[in-house]
């Protein structure tokens, strides 16, 4: 799959009301060093106190997702990406 959003780019993301559902776009911090990272919602993980999600990256390869440190809580969500908008990539 070709990334949804390659470094350079800008990505506008919603706070408000939003649901998340499978193949949603999502922007969170990381559970390990707190990084913005930029994931789709491969499964959802519903729990008592709510639900977890399990992040991939679209070049599944190179990224480091929910393979790698799990699936995320809601709390780390900061918002669903709306749009992206290309960058200068090195030009």
């Amino acid at each position: 799959m070709v990334p949804y959003a390659k470094e350079g780019d800008y990505a506008v993301s919603t706070n408000i009301f939003f649901k998340i559902g499978i193949g949603d776009v999502l922007v969170f911090r990381s559970p390990v060093d707190g990084t913005l990272l930029i994931k789709r919602v491969k499964k959802l993980e519903p729990t008592d106190g709510g639900s977890r999600f399990f992040m991939e990256g679209d070049n599944r390869m190179r990224s480091t997702d929910s393979n790698s440190f799990g699936s995320i809580e809601r709390k780390s969500v900061l918002g669903k990406v709306i749009f992206i908008a290309r960058g200068n990539r090195g030009r």
